[in-house]
């Protein structure tokens, strides 16, 4: 097996994965959505419809994809690697057939396929015991500063830039995201139409900064497995988790924050369940969230399938799945937090790395330092133990 063939199948890894990324704006039913939200007209304007087509050909995807499965199969690699290989392949074959069943039943069976589901766990007692411990490990936010446009950039830059360097990482503005923020390779994101508190601020800065754009860094940066740089669905599980637990045991995570979290998952439930897009809106107004805010969530809810209900865009589980199957995952492995920061890794992936001591040949330039305070391992250390105790045997 050579570095070479390694770099030439990730190189093709990558330009599979660049057109994929289309769930980052989605089309909508536009006359759909004007019907039952009239009062978000303004906004609904900035979405694009269901019926503007994808720019990209996917029939010549497919050509593609069908080449690598079959490169792959008479490739000189190891049985791990080319495992590993073949898996972001299928993710990919799996993201263009939900392209081409976009706002239909189908595209949420094959979103519950990279996702999962929100039904296999029911009302499981355990489950809902350990996140009622949760709340011990927030903070009140308390802070009084609140900044926006300009004064919000650059209080997120300063923090890039305090955590990995002046390495020329860019903080913008967008006003079409769905969330506050955003994190892309080099870039985080922010909504500029809002004010937030420096707590808030910090939140992006360690979820979408520390966690998405220090693993994208670290990727970029990784000569002999050139692929830890591109993303893959599989690979969002262990993101998200442990982008919510980085919150958590750094103390970043406020109460109110934890709150939207549980939010976004019981709603993403109720939309499996039968919820539709008008009840979902109705019970995040009823929460206590803005109009504007409740608005988009119920959005992100509704991604891609039919929004009268019974189906949802289930991506929006894994910030709390994402965060008990790592904690299950670094029970079962007594791994350092220290190496998912080498890139853009699923579960199984950081198994093989670490069962072929890969793990070890890899850069790891870009890494929190705060990180390795005994406080923030002595809280990762807790909730490790919080998840042996209720969820050792939880299967997500």
């Amino acid at each position: 097996m050579s570095d070479h063939l390694i770099a030439e199948l990730s190189g093709r890894l990558k330009l599979l994965a660049k057109d994929l990324s289309f769930l980052a704006r989605p089309r909508y039913p536009l006359q759909q959505l004007n019907s039952l939200f009239p009062q978000h007209k303004s906004f609904i304007q900035e979405l694009e419809d269901i019926h503007v087509p994808f720019s990209i050909d996917l029939k010549q995807k497919h050509l593609e994809i069908d080449q690598l499965f079959n490169d792959l199969t008479h490739a000189d690699l190891t049985h791990d690697i080319k495992s590993i290989f073949i898996k972001r392949v299928e993710d990919y074959k799996i993201l263009t057939e939900m392209m081409e069943n976009f706002h239909s039943a189908k595209f949420y069976d094959l979103c519950t396929k990279l996702y999962g589901s929100s039904l296999k766990i029911g009302h499981n007692i355990q489950f809902q015991e350990f996140l009622g411990k949760i709340p011990h490990f927030c903070v009140e936010d308390i802070a009084e500063n609140k900044l926006s446009g300009d004064l919000a950039l650059k209080y997120l830059k300063d923090g890039l830039i305090n955590t990995f360097g002046d390495i020329g990482l860019e903080v913008k503005p967008s006003h079409s995201l769905l969330s506050d923020s955003s994190a892309g390779r080099k870039t985080l994101k922010l909504n500029p139409n809002k004010s937030y508190s420096t707590q808030q601020l910090d939140i992006f800065l360690v979820h979408e900064g520390w966690v998405h754009l220090g693993t994208s860094l670290n990727g970029a940066f990784q000569t002999r497995h050139p692929w830890l740089a591109s993303w893959a669905p599989r690979t969002t599980y262990l993101q998200e988790g442990l982008a919510v637990l980085t919150e958590l045991i750094t103390q970043t995570m406020t109460k109110q924050r934890w709150d939207k979290v549980l939010l976004r998952h019981l709603a993403t439930s109720m939309a499996e369940k039968g919820s539709g897009a008008s009840d979902i809106y109705a019970f995040l107004r009823h929460q206590n969230l803005d109009e504007l805010d409740a608005f988009k969530l119920t959005l992100r809810i509704f991604r891609g399938v039919p929004l009268d209900g019974g189906m949802a865009f289930t991506k929006e589980l894994l910030y709390l799945h994402g965060m008990v199957k790592l904690l299950n995952h670094l029970n079962l492995n007594s791994g350092d937090l220290k190496n998912l920061w080498v890139g853009k890794i699923g579960f199984e992936e950081h198994d093989l790395l670490m069962a072929n001591d890969e793990i070890h040949s890899l850069s790891l330039p870009f890494f929190p330092k705060k990180l390795l305070d005994p406080e923030v391992k002595a809280r990762l250390i807790q909730l490790q133990s919080l998840a042996d105790y209720y969820l050792k045997d939880f299967d997500l």
